[in-house]
């Protein structure tokens, strides 16, 4: 078949060619759903983390903040180490139920285990040991449920408009399980929280062995209901999710890919500002609760004001998207991270029991929150995009891998940092009513700090080339590569194309793109003489 097709367009009888791929079956709406309900566990067990883990230490088990920084640092640094390794074991996965299904369906039977022990005391000898082998428990199950899940992107579907619906449908229920399980956690573990009312001059009972007991009982029963969440979100994973497409995985060393990655300036200008902006967002986020409470003497909102923080930043990823799809990714960066400078200079000096003014702030912050929860995971693909068609290497699990260890890094810098100025500080975990240098201090955590990690985001990413003409002209040369890659293979295997179309992972794929755009998408599959 191939033979005769050369002679005759040799010898001028055919003009034009069509290779027409057999369509493929879409996926299916049931199989989108499904995968996006095996999306929230990272986002949820994160936040939640964030918020409360840091306070559950000290007011709960009552640990020092040097041990509650080594707790948080260690797994943190931890956690990111795994994903790089992770990421590449998974890469290399061969198995009769696919690449990603047994790497689930460990990490849905250990993974709410480990989350719940976190919030189980231990006895008072053993505390520290207890949660830090916890927390690295559950930092290592994660991560074993997120990058091959991740990963699974690439295996559900060959075509763009599935990946793209699967997509729609993880980051909506991502955004929505965000809100709901960091609002019962709140709601389940703050009904007996006893520094609810401390900075306001009432000890809440804090020397209370009976509350405080009951105390600990609240955050277990707030994370036995996430980890039973945990655990149906893992069955959706791991039965829901069907591979269709055999990715050839490279056999290059974890190294060698880490550094052609990280020589890519484009990556490290967005990884860089990413990491900034993050340093900032999550040192406010670790330190909310304790500045309301501490600093502004108003720890019955604190439960409130996260809730709230996290549902103005849910509800505007939307907007965001829709602004950035029309003005461009890297300028809706920029204006979206500018209204977290005043509010950070107003957390300084707001007066306490400001109720109103307290709700205002905490509200616009999360604007720029929710351009952080969208923008930087939606601009790695244009990275990527952009390495493939300079290089003509697929590289996405390094890409991915090394984007989650410095956003695990900087949250866990973030924690260990905050605890240790508590420390400094004078901050006694056993003590409800604390000196005026810890409300000090929790001001200038929520202040100049990350003010200052912001305005170092705004100058890299003022550097990052990829803005909106760029994005346009790189669809073009994108659209240019699959036509020559697969007009080039068509001749070695027709019969194949003709049933299967384009190879995924073919390492012909090497030619790097051509920097004039496609001519028309009429030409996607034509041969002309």
């Amino acid at each position: 078949m191939t033979d005769l097709t050369s002679q005759l367009i040799g010898n001028g009888k055919i003009k034009s060619l069509r290779i027409r791929p057999r369509p493929q079956p879409r996926l299916s709406l049931c199989r989108k759903l499904l995968f996006g309900l095996a999306a929230p566990p990272l986002q949820m067990t994160s936040n939640i983390c964030g918020f409360f883990f840091s306070i559950y230490l000290l007011e709960a088990v009552r640990l020092s903040p040097a041990q509650v920084s080594a707790i948080t640092f260690a797994g943190r640094l931890w956690d990111a180490a795994t994903d790089p390794l992770v990421g590449q074991l998974v890469l290399r996965t061969r198995t009769r139920c696919g690449r990603t299904k047994p790497w689930l369906a460990a990490a849905t039977a250990l993974g709410p285990a480990a989350f719940l022990a976190m919030w189980l005391s231990g006895s008072a000898g053993s505390a520290f040991s207890y949660h830090l082998l916890s927390y690295l428990a559950y930092c290592a199950c994660i991560t074993c449920y997120h990058v091959p899940y991740a990963s699974s992107t690439m295996l559900i579907s060959n075509s763009a408009e599935d990946k793209d619906g699967a997509t729609a449908c993880r980051i909506g229920f991502e955004l929505l399980f965000t809100i709901i399980g960091t609002g019962v956690f709140g709601a389940v573990s703050g009904r007996h929280r006893l520094a609810a009312d401390c900075g306001a001059g009432d000890s809440g009972g804090a020397d209370s062995p009976e509350l405080l007991q009951a105390e600990r009982r609240g955050y277990a029963l707030a994370a036995l209901v996430i980890a039973g969440i945990y655990f149906a979100c893992g069955l959706f994973a791991t039965f829901g999710i069907r591979e269709r497409v055999r990715l050839d995985a490279r056999r290059d060393s974890l190294l060698s890919n880490v550094r052609s990655v990280l020589a890519f300036r484009p990556y490290v200008l967005l990884m860089l500002a990413f990491l900034c902006m993050s340093l900032g967002i999550q040192t406010v986020q670790a330190n909310l609760g304790l500045y309301t409470t501490h600093s502004l003497g108003m720890g019955g909102h604190m439960n409130s004001g996260i809730f709230t923080v996290l549902t103005v930043a849910v509800l505007l990823v939307p907007f965001w998207a829709r602004m950035s799809g029309r003005f461009g990714k890297k300028r809706i960066f920029m204006i979206g991270l500018l209204p977290q400078l005043p509010c950070l200079m107003l957390a300084t000096a707001l007066p306490p029991n400001s109720v109103a003014a307290y709700y205002a702030v905490i509200g616009v912050s999360g604007v720029s929150i929710s351009v952080a929860m969208l923008l930087p995971w939606s601009m790695l693909p244009d990275v990527i995009d952009d390495f493939y068609c300079r290089t003509g290497e697929r590289r996405e699990a390094t890409f991915y891998s090394l984007y989650v260890f410095f956003t695990k890094f900087a949250s866990g810098l973030s924690l260990a940092l905050s605890q240790l100025v508590l420390s400094f500080s004078g901050y006694d975990s056993n003590s409800c009513e604390q000196p005026y240098s810890v409300a000090l201090a929790l001001r200038y955590l929520l202040g100049p700090g990350p003010i200052v990690c912001v305005c170092l985001a705004l100058l890299l990413m003022h550097f990052y080339p990829i803005d909106k003409p760029y994005r346009e002209g790189l669809n073009d040369r994108l659209l240019e590569k699959l036509n020559s890659n697969f007009v080039s293979s068509s001749y070695g295997s027709a019969d194949q194309h003709q049933s299967e179309g384009p190879l995924i992972g073919d390492r012909q794929d090497s030619v790097p793109c051509s920097r004039q755009p496609a001519s028309s998408v009429e030409s996607r599959y034509q041969l002309q003489k």
